[in-house]
């Protein structure tokens, strides 16, 4: 889903996670994923909300990054970073953002959008039953 949301950055602390959480990150890394490095003074201002221990490098270098080529929007399911990035004015989207946004474009059906939601609420993302809940409800605004 991702691929299709146009160009989507992610800085280089990210595609260090990613390596550590996928060992062929490198090899299966998609085509449409492109990696940035921070400059000044975006970086500097990573390091020091990493430093401070506001959030961990892949946030704090996502936030930056955001900030440093303007993005339309921020994608993490992390809280402390979905706030922090928001009180820098940041639009930040979650999981659920991008499928219900992806249901509301047509990239996905119905049945191919509650099959994600299923998924989701069975992986190691924490959703709450109302959370759940509210995203059924708004992709059956959404097909109705």
């Amino acid at each position: 889903m991702l691929g299709q949301a146009g160009e989507i950055h992610v800085p280089q602390a990210v595609d260090v996670e990613m390596r550590f959480q996928a060992e062929k990150w490198p090899e299966q890394r998609p085509a449409w994923l492109i990696v940035d490095t921070l400059v000044p003074p975006h970086s500097t201002e990573a390091e020091l909300w990493l430093e401070a221990g506001l959030l961990h490098a892949g946030e704090a270098e996502a936030i930056a990054l955001a900030r440093q080529i303007r993005a339309d929007w921020l994608v993490t399911d992390d809280a402390a970073a979905r706030l922090f990035a928001q009180t820098l004015g940041i639009e930040v989207h979650g999981s659920l953002g991008i499928v219900l946004w992806a249901a509301a474009t047509g990239r996905l059906n119905r049945p191919e959008a509650e099959a994600v939601l299923d998924r989701l609420s069975r992986s190691s993302l924490w959703l709450s039953p109302r959370v759940l809940a509210e995203a059924k409800a708004a992709l059956e605004k959404i097909y109705s």
